[in-house]
C-alpha cells in the first residue's frame, strides 16, 4: 500500500491503458509482488482484463500449448471403454457429437449396423430393444438425449447395472449415451461411465480453426474438389468466419442476440455443402442472393425468432458473402487484422486462423470498444467463482493450510512420477544395427 501511494500516477496509467497485458509494474513493484500476486493488482484495478492477463502468466509459466484446448480425440477415449460400462457424452451448447461417432463407427466398421435413438416420450421401450439386440450381436447403440427421458432414466441405471454384471454381452457391444448436465441422470451411471465432452470452441480464432477440421472441409476430395477454386476458397472462409462471429456475439448479452440462439456446426456443415454445390454449378457466376437466402434466412435463420435478430444475422452476413471479398484488399473489419486470406492449399488457411489474436476486440462484432467491458467482466467473475469451486474443503479453511495440503499433494504425485528417459544417451550406448534387433526395441 505504502509504495502504491508513492507511485500512483504510475498505476492511474494500469487503469487508463486499453490492454495492460504487456503493462511492466514499477520496478520496486517487482520487489514486492511475484508474477501470480501481480494478477491480484490487475483484478482489483482492471477486471475486464483479467483473463489475458492470467493467459499470458500460463503461457509464460507453463507454455503456450497451455492456451490451446486439445483437440476431441474419440479413439483414444474408446480404448478405455469395455462392452459392460457405458460412454457418456454430456453435452455442451453448440456441440453436436453424433457426426464424429458416425465417422468413428466406420473406422471400426460399425456404420452400417449401428443404432440411434432419441429418447423422448414413449422411445423407452424402443431404446431397450435396441440395447437387448445389440448385446447378443455385436453392435453399437445410441441414446441421445437422456435428459429429455425423466422417467426412463431409473429403467436405463438398471440396465446399466444388469449390462455390469453380464457375462454374455458380446465383446464389440458398446453403449453410447448422450446428454445436456441434468439432475435425474442416475449417479451410478455416471459415476461408472467413460465420460467425455464436447465443447464448441471458445474465441473468434478457436472457433474459425475448428471450422476447418470438420468434414467436410478437412476431406482434401471436397476442399480441392470445386470447378473454381479461389471463389469457393473465399467464400468458404468467409462463410467459417461468419459462423464464428455470431456464435461469439453471445458472449455480448443482449447486445448480441436478443435470445441466446443455439448455432451449432450442423449449420455450418450444410452451409459448405450447399457453397459447394452453388459454386460448381455457376462457376463464372455464382448466384450469391441465392446463397444469403439459403444460408443466412434457412440454415441460421431457422432458429432465429426475432426479428431484428434475423435483420442482423443478413447484415453480418452481407459481409461474408459478398462480391468484394474476392479482392485479396477486402477486409473484414476497420483495422485489417481480419480479411480472407490469399488463395491457398488447405494448412495456409489453418495456419492464418492460428495467427488471429486470441482476444479479439470488438470491432470484428460490430460492437464499439466499451460494449466489451461488461462482457471481459462477466468473463473474469465467471473464471473466479469456477476457481473456487475447485477449492476443497481443507483442514483447518485458513490460507496456510490450503497451501500446505496442495504441497504435500504435488510432491507425492512427484515422488511417485519417474524421471523420463535419456533417449539420446540410450542410443549412442545401443546403437540400431541389423545383428542387433534388441537395441531397436529399446531406443
Amino acid at each position: 500500500m505504502e509504495h502504491f501511494t508513492q507511485d500512483i500516477a504510475k498505476y492511474k496509467e494500469l487503469n487508463d491503458i486499453e490492454d495492460p497485458t504487456y503493462w511492466e509494474f514499477p520496478a520496486a513493484a517487482s520487489e514486492i509482488l511475484n508474477p501470480l500476486r501481480k494478477l491480484i493488482v490487475i483484478r482489483s484495478l482492471r477486471p475486464d482484463k483479467l483473463v489475458p492477463c492470467i493467459a499470458k502468466y500460463v503461457s509464460d509459466a507453463l507454455g503456450q500449448e497451455y492456451l490451446t484446448p486439445p483437440p476431441f480425440d474419440l479413439p483414444l477415449v474408446f480404448k478405455d471403454s469395455t462392452n459392460t460400462i457405458p460412454l457418456i457424452f454430456i453435452l455442451s451448447p453448440g456441440a453436436d457429437p453424433l457426426n464424429s461417432l458416425m465417422k468413428f463407427a466406420e473406422t471400426k466398421k460399425k456404420h452400417e449396423t449401428i443404432k440411434t435413438v432419441s429418447l423422448g416420450q414413449g422411445q423407452g421401450v424402443k431404446a431397450e430393444a435396441a440395447i437387448r439386440e445389440a448385446q447378443k450381436s455385436g453392435s453399437w447403440v445410441v441414446l441421445q438425449n437422456c435428459h429429455l427421458a425423466v422417467s426412463w432414466m431409473g429403467s436405463l441405471e438398471k440396465i446399466c447395472e444388469e449390462m455390469g454384471a453380464s457375462a454374455t454381452n458380446h465383446r464389440d457391444f458398446r453403449l453410447w449415451l448422450t446428454s445436456y448436465p441434468a439432475e435425474i441422470f442416475p449417479v451410478a451411471v455416471l459415476q461408472n461411465g467413460v465420460k467425455m465432452t464436447m465443447e464448441a470452441p471458445k474465441g473468434l480464432r478457436a472457433n474459425v480453426g475448428n471450422s476447418f477440421l470438420i468434414d467436410p472441409i478437412s476431406n482434401p476430395t471436397f476442399f480441392n474438389g470445386t470447378s473454381a477454386p479461389k471463389k469457393f476458397r473465399k467464400l468458404l472462409f468467409g462463410l467459417c468466419f461468419f459462423h464464428a462471429v455470431i456464435q461469439e456475439r453471445r458472449l455480448y448479452g443482449p447486445m448480441g442476440w436478443n435470445i441466446q440462439y443455439g448455432f451449432n456446426e450442423t449449420d455450418l456443415r450444410i452451409s459448405v455443402q450447399q457453397l459447394s454445390i452453388f459454386v460448381d454449378e455457376n462457376p463464372d457466376n455464382v448466384p450469391l442472393a441465392a446463397l444469403r437466402y439459403l444460408v443466412g434466412e434457412c440454415n441460421y435463420g431457422g432458429r432465429v425468432t426475432e426479428e431484428l435478430d434475423r435483420r442482423t444475422l443478413m447484415v453480418l452476413m452481407s459481409d461474408y458473402f459478398c462480391e468484394e471479398i474476392q479482392d485479396d484488399d477486402y477486409k473484414f473489419s476497420p483495422s485489417g487484422i481480419y480479411f480472407a486470406p490469399k488463395f491457398g492449399d488447405y494448412d495456409s488457411y489453418i495456419k492464418y486462423a492460428q495467427s488471429l489474436p486470441q482476444f479479439p476486440k470488438p470491432e470484428i462484432f460490430g460492437f464499439h470498444e466499451n460494449a466489451a467491458i461488461t462482457k471481459n467482466v462477466n468473463d473474469t467473475e465467471d473464471m473466479l467463482y469456477t476457481v473456487l469451486l475447485t477449492q476443497g474443503a481443507g483442514g483447518g479453511g485458513g490460507d496456510s493450510d490450503q497451501d500446505s495440503i496442495v504441497n504435500a499433494l504435488a510432491d507425492s504425485i512427484l515422488k511417485d512420477v519417474q524421471e523420463p528417459f535419456d533417449v539420446k544417451t540410450a542410443e549412442q550406448r545401443f546403437p540400431v544395427s541389423y545383428t542387433q534387433s534388441m537395441n531397436t526395441v529399446l531406443t
